[in-house]
Parts: C-alpha cells; sequence; structure tokens
C-alpha cells in the first residue's frame, strides 16, 4: 500500500501545467527557520502564493549531479501524487502603483 501523506498549509511557489511546487515552512529545534519543497502532481490548477492542504501518495527520489563549477551534488525530491488539493486561501493581491498610467 503506498504512503499517503496530508500535509497543510503549503504556499504555492512555482505553478507549471501537471505540476506544482510547494514550500512548508516550519521552526527548527534550534529556533531557527527550515523550508521543506514538495513537488505536487495534480490536475488541480492553483497559482503561486496560494496556500493549499494536499492529500496523497508520497514518494521520494535521490538525484546526483555535478554542478558546472565541478561540485558533486546530492538532494532527496519529495513528491505527493495529489488525490486532493484543497485552496486554503488564495495569493496576495500585488500591491497597486500610485503612479498615473498614460
Amino acid at each position: 500500500m503506498p504512503n499517503v501523506i496530508k500535509a497543510t498549509n503549503l504556499t504555492v511557489t512555482k505553478a507549471f501545467g501537471k505540476f506544482f511546487i510547494a514550500q512548508d515552512v516550519f521552526k527548527k529545534v534550534d529556533g531557527t527557520e527550515g523550508k521543506l519543497n514538495y513537488k505536487v502532481w495534480s490536475n488541480t490548477p492553483v497559482s503561486e502564493g496560494q496556500v493549499v492542504d494536499v492529500v496523497g501518495n508520497a514518494s521520494a527520489n535521490v538525484n546526483e549531479f555535478t554542478d558546472q563549477s565541478g561540485k558533486h551534488v546530492v538532494y532527496a525530491q519529495l513528491s505527493i501524487n495529489a488525490k486532493e488539493v484543497k485552496v486554503v486561501s488564495a495569493a496576495p493581491v500585488p500591491p497597486s502603483s500610485n503612479w498615473d498610467t498614460f
């Protein structure tokens, strides 16, 4: 049986056609801020800046490559194949300009 995850109050940082990147910001034990990014596969339309709750099957992949400077990079990519995406709050509206348009 696949691992089911429920991730709440994630902020959409990038939105594409079939997936989006959602970020969880949390406080670490030492008091510093931590960030965890999920790649969420879903047909639900979302916009950058929206806050969402996601329920789905979780998976992780380890990726590695050598960057242009020759440094070996290894990272884990966490993914959620979303069964449900609920928009909790809309993206903030950018401030309007006080300048007159001509």
